[in-house]
């Protein structure tokens, strides 16, 4: 039971975390465009737009970002 628990909140093929002025995304395929004032990543299925002011890379690593700024949306573009 557990196990499905797991599964179900956790997908495996990518997850994105929104935290007050930070976004942290695992799993994205490519970086796609970066301003201060946009963000685009390539994931498996869709693009994801990261949308704000002042947005900077704070960390990332093999298939993890951490974008932080002041983060005004997220769209998802398929």
């Amino acid at each position: 039971m557990i196990n499905n628990i797991r599964s179900f909140l956790y997908d495996k093929d990518y997850f994105i975390n929104i935290y007050e002025n930070k976004v942290y995304v695992f799993n994205y395929l490519d970086l796609n465009h970066f301003s201060e004032q946009q963000i685009s990543l390539k994931m498996d299925s869709f693009k994801l737009n990261i949308m704000g002011n002042n947005l900077t890379i704070l960390k990332m690593e093999n298939k993890e970002i951490l974008v932080t700024g002041n983060i005004e949306g997220l769209k998802i573009i398929r």
